[in-house]
């Protein structure tokens, strides 16, 4: 396919000899639109011939129009030494779209041979730096958007509850899922309130992700992991990350790492607000889920484990 997004070859040719070989000639690319996703707008994977010193090698790379926050974010961690794909922008100051080329992390990566342990161990070090490494910058990080009960109430009542309350009504749901229901009923009616002390610790602020969906955790050459998509990046408390990757078990873990880097977080309120922010991620993430069954029973384990955050 023709790649036919304005400046889209300069842009890949830039980025090659900035983070591939300032030598390398591109001699061809093939572009392949991807599935977009909820949030990636026209996202395009290039396979590219590289020549450089006479020998041919072919590497690849991803172009999307990623809004302001994301170019930012992804270019402050790239700086920061973070696990982030290489990435090249030819603007970071608007806040409007603008074409990004990142680093094709997976392009190489055997998903059916991967030490699963090696990597949970690389992916809790890696956010780990991430959120030590930008803890405590409110007014350097003035640019992200806070997290707040107004934005909070918004995911809670104008996105989840919708899609909860339709799929009640659905006798193959409530026969499938019934013994949920009562349980989640109350916690969607207290979480807002549990969830504000998480959010109002400024001792747990710092550059949160916000979206560590399975999707945004890639494996790089089957020996390391890199995390994608910081579209929905906020400044807020580490939890609204935690929970989404990490089991209460592995929170420990997580939290043990956290202080090995110098960032001593109480034991006494580490369960409670990592319990009051898996409720809440658990509504979130079920609401795709919620529609995806009932067109798609093959997407049960998923909303089941949503479900579970909550209620487990």
């Amino acid at each position: 396919m023709r790649f036919e997004i304005g400046g889209g070859m300069d842009l890949i040719e830039e980025t090659v000899r900035q983070f591939l070989s300032d030598k390398a000639k591109v001699l061809d690319v093939e572009s392949t639109r991807l599935h977009s996703g909820y949030q990636a707008v026209d996202l395009f994977r290039h396979r590219i011939l590289l020549e450089s010193e006479g020998r041919q090698e072919y590497s690849s790379v991803i172009t999307k129009m990623a809004n302001g926050i994301e170019r930012r974010v992804m270019k402050r961690l790239l700086d920061q030494g973070a696990n982030v794909p290489f990435n090249r922008a030819g603007n970071l100051d608007s806040d409007h779209r603008v074409l990004l080329c990142i680093q094709d992390v997976d392009y190489k990566t055997n998903y059916q041979n991967l030490d699963i342990g090696m990597l949970q161990h690389k992916e809790m070090q890696a956010l780990a730096y991430i959120h030590n490494r930008n803890r405590g910058l409110q007014e350097e990080l003035s640019w992200l958007p806070r997290v707040s009960r107004t934005y909070i109430e918004t995911i809670i009542h104008g996105v989840w509850r919708p899609a909860w309350e339709e799929a009640k009504h659905n006798e193959r749901f409530v026969e499938t899922f019934g013994t949920y229901i009562s349980e989640i009923d109350a916690v969607s009616g207290k979480i807002v309130d549990e969830l504000e002390a998480v959010w109002k610790d400024e001792t747990t602020h710092t550059l949160i992700h916000n979206d560590l969906n399975p999707g945004n955790v890639l494996v790089h050459n089957n020996d390391d992991v890199m995390f994608i998509d910081w579209e929905e990046a906020r400044y807020g408390s580490l939890f609204l990350d935690i929970p989404m990757r990490f089991d209460r078990s592995q929170a420990g873990e997580y939290r043990e790492v956290l202080a090995s880097l110098g960032w001593e977080l109480p034991a006494d309120t580490f369960g409670q607000s990592y319990r009051a922010a898996s409720w809440y991620l658990g509504l979130r993430y079920m609401t795709w889920s919620l529609g995806a069954w009932l067109r798609d029973p093959g997407t049960e384990a998923g909303l089941r484990r949503y479900l579970d955050m909550v209620v487990v």
